[in-house]
């Protein structure tokens, strides 16, 4: 399978704004719409990528280096999804491996971190199969897992 992530741009921006979750994950991830628009406004250091298959849009994601002294070694990942007529065809796996190894290669940080909802049974499984560990909750219930490159 040719799984490749990719920066969004004009030609696919509309692409990955029309992927689509199942009803009962929605709320477990932001729109992509919102999440493009809260980045562009508010964290433009952010890095947003689209998923692709034989350079379809199947995917969206979203990853920032720390900034600030405190946490400078640290990446999160803020956004991942597949869109929900692709989910469970091993997408998902490999173009989170795909991103680990694009973080890895920047040199810029040691830990990276996720922040999902304790109810998502299929992010936390993903993540654990990568090897990232819940170390806490955040002040909305999110769980905190993270992996040391």
């Amino acid at each position: 399978m040719d799984v490749k992530i990719v920066e969004i741009v004009r030609d696919n921006f509309i692409d990955v704004v029309e992927l689509e979750l199942e009803k009962a994950q929605e709320k477990y991830v932001t729109s992509n719409l919102f999440s493009i628009a809260e980045s562009k406004l508010f964290t433009p250091s952010s890095n947003l990528r689209a998923i692709c298959v034989s350079d379809k849009v199947v995917g969206f994601l979203e990853y920032e280096f720390g900034e600030s002294d405190a946490d400078k070694d640290g990446c999160t990942i803020w956004r991942f999804m597949i869109d929900r007529r692709r989910q469970n065809s091993g997408i998902g796996k490999i173009a989170l491996g795909l991103l680990l190894e694009e973080i890895k290669a920047q040199e810029r940080c040691k830990i990276v971190d996720v922040y999902y909802n304790p109810e998502n049974i299929v992010a936390k499984r993903l993540y654990a199969n990568f090897g990232f560990k819940e170390v806490g909750d955040r002040d909305d219930g999110d769980v905190i897992a993270e992996i040391t490159l």
